[in-house]
């Protein structure tokens, strides 16, 4: 035992003397202290083994070097300091040379391999710093809770123009309300926009995605056995970091303290996520047509790598937060695109599909006389006309539409049951998705209950027939409404001739307040003319027909088999008529899912029709794109007015009209019609189109000139978007007296 005591007094003598600098005298003075607690000088000489002549100067040194504390009695007194205490000094020491060793050291590996690794928290925080200060134009965060004070000054202290969002993690439920979060109010001065999750993560700072931090001990649940912490400054790696926050975190964290007025995108805007861009365009256009935005985006040619700089009009996008792609489309606009218009698709970091990939963008919202946002003089032309050319009472005159009749079943799904008839009802379009994603991570079967909340007619001949009835018109209505009639029909057109060909299409419509999803039972049953003459009969259809002012057709690609119905209505039709219609109109509506020889071969029969009666065909942008694409007339100038005349043009029909939320272009053999109309207000869209259609098919009723007609048909469909019910006479008349000066609003 004596010799263990003495080999660990040894070692003990030999590291303090080489290592904290004592002599060989204080380091057993020091010793004896320590084991032999308070000790006169005598006492100390005979414990230590040092002369006692040399015990006091020792003693005296040791004091002053904070070691010993002396006790100024009789006779004199020493005891030794707690060493944890003493020895703090030199330990601050020692971790301030290995820091700043390590300091100088990491900046070297950061050069060379853009990845730093810190082990000791106050470098750790100091980059973390860095990250932060380093930030233009966005920052990204993931801390845990208890770092929210950690770091406030240094958030609160960014620029303005650096836009910042924070997740913040290590909630607890008592913070929790239903799908928000709630934290204290200066929370919400942190960031510009602020989400929370439960979880615990890992602390995370991301500025520009460029450069990024990531401490593995920011959590209360560490990630690794040891204290680290990654300085990033990889470009490459900076992205993954961003993204991963961006596409993982950010969509499954809910807000915090979340207002009924968020912040409203204002524009021009710049973008460094293309998901950030899209989420915004979201919000916007629902209530601002795609075509009033301009984007310019900077990146690279997917195919060639070449950096590229790209400006055009908005054309289209996807996006949805529980999707890892993302997708915009852009008009190239020829002024700064050598020329070219066509549409191409812009994807972010890493794009592949797409042709470019977008590493910033801006967008703007167009403004001035060239915004079809803004009335221009032939719009101001119309609409005078229109005011003039008016009747004083629509209903004077008769009208024949066909074909295709729907039974819409509204229904909606249930989210909790509270008792047996009890239920909450699922409002968001995002709850359906985690739903299914939940049922893909478990062993269960999926099932999701519904109920029925109301049945009614829908489609293109129920939507036009519904204002016609409304306005008094002698309506007759042909297609498919079943045998016997459906009871939906009988409803709405209980005064008016309803000739039935066929089964009606079944749809179950779940409406939620963001969104909806349609459930369509395909309808194999088609009617062709042979169908309608079957069912029908020809005389009957002609007898209904003949002294009507127009008639309408809609919609093609609901009823495949409609151009024989074309066909037969010119051959075997058209010569019994003492009086025929004036004009046929027809909107085709979506025909994505035909191969483009169909509707070529379909295309033929509306040509043919044209050699008998003047056909006008109505189409939203997006399928008169499709058509020229059917046509390989894609790459020609796609501007609105351009697209109706070469679509005339190359199907050989008499007019051709193509629409959007904003303008309306009606190409003829004179030339082009324009008109322009006023930005409609609420989200309020689903069949906008059936609307315009209804307008431009009730000026051909009326026999009112084509500008006239365009600008009835944007208040018609005007009225719906902002009303969400079908218009009256007096809504139309109101809007139009509003109309010119909508656009100032």
């Amino acid at each position: 035992m004596d010799d263990q005591v003495e080999a660990e007094d040894t070692v003990l003598q030999e590291t303090l003397e080489e290592n904290i600098g004592m002599s060989q005298y204080e380091a057993s003075v020091y010793l004896a202290l320590i084991r032999g607690g308070k000790q006169s000088m005598t006492e100390i000489s005979e414990s230590s083994g040092v002369p006692k002549q040399r015990v006091y100067d020792t003693v005296s040194d040791l004091r002053n070097e904070g070691f010993v504390e002396v006790i100024d009695d009789y006779p004199r007194k020493a005891y030794a300091i707690d060493p944890s205490e003493a020895l703090s000094p030199i330990k601050q020491q020692i971790t301030r040379t290995e820091e700043r060793l390590d300091e100088l050291h990491e900046a070297v590996e950061e050069v060379e391999g853009g990845v730093a690794l810190f082990k000791s928290e106050p470098t750790i925080k100091k980059y973390i710093r860095k990250v932060i200060e380093s930030a233009e134009d966005s920052l990204f965060l993931l801390l845990p809770r208890k770092h929210l004070d950690t770091l406030r000054d240094d958030l609160t202290a960014l620029p303005a123009d650096v836009h910042s969002r924070l997740i913040v993690s290590d909630l607890t439920e008592d913070d929790v309300d239903g799908d928000d979060i709630y934290l204290d109010e200066s929370v919400s001065a942190l960031a510009d926009d602020i989400h929370g999750v439960t979880s615990n993560e890992p602390l995370m700072v991301s500025a520009d995605r460029e450069r990024a931090f990531y401490w593995t001990h920011g959590s209360k649940r560490k990630m690794t056995s040891e204290m680290q912490g990654f300085y990033i400054t990889n470009p490459e790696l900076g992205f993954l970091f961003d993204r991963f926050l961006s596409d993982s975190i950010w969509p499954l964290a809910r807000p915090v303290n979340p207002t009924d007025d968020p912040d409203w995108p204002t524009f021009p805007k710049e973008y460094i996520r293309l998901k950030d861009c899209l989420s915004d365009l979201k919000r916007v256009t629902r209530e601002r047509a795609l075509e009033s935005f301009e984007v310019e985006f900077e990146g690279y040619d997917t195919r060639t790598g070449e950096a590229v700089t790209k400006r055009g009009t908005v054309a289209g996008y996807y996006f949805t937060e529980f999707d890892i792609r993302a997708t915009l489309k852009v008009e190239l606009d020829p002024e700064y695109d050598s020329g070219t218009s066509d549409v191409v698709t812009v994807g972010g970091w890493k794009a592949t599909y797409e042709d470019y990939q977008a590493r910033r963008l801006t967008v703007w919202e167009k403004s001035g006389k060239d915004h079809p946002a803004t009335i221009d003089d032939e719009t101001e032309r119309h609409l005078l006309r229109c005011r003039e050319e008016i009747p004083e009472e629509f209903g004077d005159g008769r009208i024949a539409l066909g074909m295709d009749a729907f039974v819409d079943r509204m229904r909606e799904f249930i989210e909790e049951r509270n008792g047996s008839r009890d239920y909450e009802s699922m409002r968001k379009f995002g709850d359906l998705k985690e739903l299914l994603i939940e049922f893909e991570a478990s062993d269960s079967v999926p099932v999701i209950e519904w109920v029925p909340t109301e049945t009614i007619p829908g489609g293109h001949t129920v939507h036009l027939g519904q204002v016609f009835d409304d306005f008094g018109y002698d309506l007759t209505v042909f297609g498919t409404f079943g045998d016997p009639i459906h009871s939906v029909f009988e409803d709405v057109f209980s005064t008016h001739d309803v000739l039935s060909a066929g089964e009606p299409t079944f749809a179950d419509y779940i409406l939620f307040e963001d969104g909806k999803l349609i459930l369509r039972e395909p309808n194999f049953d088609q009617v062709d003319w042979d169908t309608v003459v079957e069912e029908i009969g020809i005389e009957t259809l002609a007898e209904s027909v003949d002294g009507t002012t127009v008639l309408g057709f809609g919609s093609w690609s609901n009823i495949p088999s409609l151009p024989s119905v074309w066909d037969g209505f010119r051959d075997e039709i058209w010569p019994l008529l003492e009086h025929p219609p004036n004009s046929v109109v027809i909107s085709p509506a979506d025909i994505q899912q035909m191969s483009p020889n169909f509707v070529k071969n379909g295309l033929q029969s509306l040509r043919a029709l044209d050699d008998v009666v003047p056909v006008t065909v109505t189409t939203n942008r997006t399928q008169a794109k499709r058509l020229l694409t059917v046509l390989d007339e894609e790459g020609t100038d796609s501007s609105l007015s351009n697209t109706a005349m070469t679509l005339r043009n190359e199907i050989g029909v008499s007019k051709f009209v193509v629409h959007t939320l904003l303008e309306a272009a009606l190409a003829r053999e004179s030339g082009i019609v324009t008109a322009r109309a006023p930005r409609p207000a609420p989200e309020q869209v689903t069949n906008s189109d059936a609307h315009f259609d209804t307008g431009l098919t009730l000026g051909h009723a009326e026999g009112l000139s084509d500008g006239t007609s365009l600008i009835l048909a944007n208040t018609v469909a005007g009225c719906f978007m902002r009303e969400g019910v079908p218009p009256t006479e007096e809504s139309i008349r109101h809007l139009l007296d509003q109309y010119d000066t909508l656009f100032e609003a």
